[in-house]
């Protein structure tokens, strides 16, 4: 006469244990990371980023962003000697088409002879103001995460790589900002958020 099934779980603890812990484990993850995009709404703001790199064929400036009463500011000031110069990228994240493009910026070239700085307001916006808190009225945060390791078989082959990249975060729900065309050694900086007046 075949055990019940009842015998069997407790004459087994151990292996039912080892089979179905694992898959309780993985269950968890897979709730732990849907429930948050079931339950979280979508971001309601646009965002600014910026993002820099060596540009040895660039003008001899450094571009600092700034807000000041909801606009965005470029200071522009000349480069010490011995500086490389680095090309900054301004880029806008549409909430709506979750996708990322690049805001032209008409910058100095250089400085007039003895001018120390240039303040110059960017107003490309439709009217909307930039707000420099790093958190949104809608609770979304501008996070920035770290990846070096291409996993084991990477490690043991010399294939290390650093990479940064951009996520909007609100209470679970996570939202990666696919940059197009930045380099690998490109970090994604905030800026802002965009807010209708």
């Amino acid at each position: 006469m075949p055990p019940s099934p009842g015998r069997f779980l407790r004459d087994n603890a151990f292996l039912v244990a080892a089979v179905a812990l694992p898959l309780v484990v993985v269950a968890f993850f897979v709730l732990s990371t849907t429930i948050p995009r079931w339950t979280v709404p979508p971001p309601r703001y646009d965002l600014l980023v910026r993002t820099r790199s060596w540009d040895q064929t660039g003008p001899r400036i450094a571009v600092d962003f700034m807000v000041q009463d909801g606009k965005l500011q470029a200071m522009v000031r000349p480069l010490p000697v011995n500086t490389s110069p680095m090309r900054s990228t301004l880029w806008l994240f549409d909430h709506q088409e979750m996708n990322a493009r690049e805001i032209p910026i008409a910058l100095l070239e250089k400085l007039a002879d003895g001018e120390d700085s240039r303040t110059i307001v960017i107003d490309d916006f439709g009217g909307r103001r930039v707000l420099a808190q790093i958190k949104a009225p809608d609770g979304y945060e501008f996070q920035t995460r770290s990846g070096n390791s291409p996993g084991i078989v990477g490690d043991l082959f010399g294939m290390r790589r650093y990479t940064q990249t951009a996520a909007l975060v609100n209470r679970g729900r996570l939202i990666s900002i696919d940059l197009p065309s930045i380099q690998q050694y490109e970090y994604p900086e905030f800026v802002g958020w965009l807010i209708d007046e």
